[in-house]
């Protein structure tokens, strides 16, 4: 599919206006007039938004962030020497599995289209030692976030780390082999002491 263009128009689920959270309306602030399907920082902050939408029970306004990315950017965007271009395809996979965690959630058969792309990523390696990392790194993630003074810091630190863990959830979902590197039982609890963490962080910032 031809690429995005680099101004697209965010969801109204990404506007500040109305926004009643203090440190979401400022977020949002800056996010929207940053929008772009084409920049990974900016694709990065998008997913960010969705998680932070997730952590404080406000799904469908997350589901229509992550959908304003995972709807037009399909395939992994080339290089000019035609190399996937990572940097960009990596917070779309982020997405992907998020949305397919909030569909499956709430028992919608789009699940199961979210969750294909998720295993159907081309830029899955058959990595153990590094997807195992991503399990036994994540509570020293945790514990660095909650000693962060800036929440902006410390969100950003959780948003990334639960991503990364909600990306071996669907794994383990869907029986891939690759779930095999991990307990999956731990990513769970994992997953739940983060967004647990998150919301305390984003409900004390409101």
């Amino acid at each position: 599919m031809p690429r995005t263009a680099a101004r697209t128009v965010p969801p109204p689920a990404a506007s500040p206006g109305g926004e009643a959270n203090r440190y979401l309306r400022k977020f949002k602030s800056s996010l929207v007039q940053r929008w772009s399907h084409t920049r990974g920082t900016e694709l990065y902050e998008i997913v960010d938004l969705s998680v932070y939408l997730w952590a404080v029970d406000r799904c469908d306004e997350a589901l229509a962030v992550l959908r304003s990315v995972t709807a037009v950017v399909t395939e992994p965007p080339r290089t000019r020497d035609g190399i996937a271009d990572y940097d960009i395809w990596c917070p779309v996979v982020a997405a992907d599995a998020l949305e397919a965690r909030l569909l499956s959630s709430r028992g919608d058969a789009a699940a199961l289209v979210a969750s294909a792309r998720v295993t159907g990523d081309p830029g899955l390696a058959d990595n153990p030692e590094f997807i195992r990392d991503k399990v036994t790194v994540a509570p020293e993630k945790m514990a660095a976030a909650a000693a962060e003074t800036s929440v902006q810091r410390a969100c950003r630190r959780l948003s990334r780390t639960l991503t990364g863990l909600v990306l071996l959830a669907e794994l383990a979902a869907t029986d891939h082999p690759y779930a095999g590197y991990y307990d999956a039982a731990e990513v769970a609890r994992l997953i739940e002491a983060g967004r647990d963490q998150l919301r305390a962080r984003l409900v004390a910032a409101a």
